[in-house]
């Protein structure tokens, strides 16, 4: 597994691994979602990404979802941990996420139960061991 990130010096738009990888697997800014699609089509691998299901729509978004996407959905909404709160994550987002995939799923739309899990997001944290 290769993990990359801005905050190594790692631009997403900028930087391939060395030594090959085999899938994409981000959450991406949503501000930035179109630009992530475009930089993913560019690279050509398999992809998920998690951005709001209204993303589906968007006339910029079109000429790469017309290529093929599947979704990967939940039975309820994704909780997301925050900047001032990376030990514990928020429950109650306002809007609708999924994963939007390319070349991944056996089928195009896919409806899973979430399972949650308390996982901190920094390291040294006293739960960082539960899974």
């Amino acid at each position: 597994m290769v993990r990359s990130s801005i905050e190594d010096g790692q631009d997403f738009f900028e930087y391939e691994p060395e030594g090959g990888y085999d899938i994409i697997v981000s959450n991406p800014p949503f501000t930035k979602k179109d630009e992530v699609l475009k930089r993913l089509c560019e690279l050509g691998k398999p992809f998920a990404i998690l951005l709001p299901l209204n993303s589906l729509q968007g006339v910029s978004r079109y000429e790469y979802f017309k290529q093929g996407i599947q979704l990967l959905s939940f039975d309820k909404r994704i909780a997301f941990h925050s900047p001032d709160s990376m030990d514990k994550y928020k429950r109650g987002a306002s809007f609708a996420t999924v994963y939007f995939c390319k070349d991944i799923l056996p089928k195009d739309l896919i409806v899973e139960q979430l399972k949650e899990y308390e996982k901190p997001l920094q390291e040294g944290s006293e739960t960082e061991e539960r899974t």
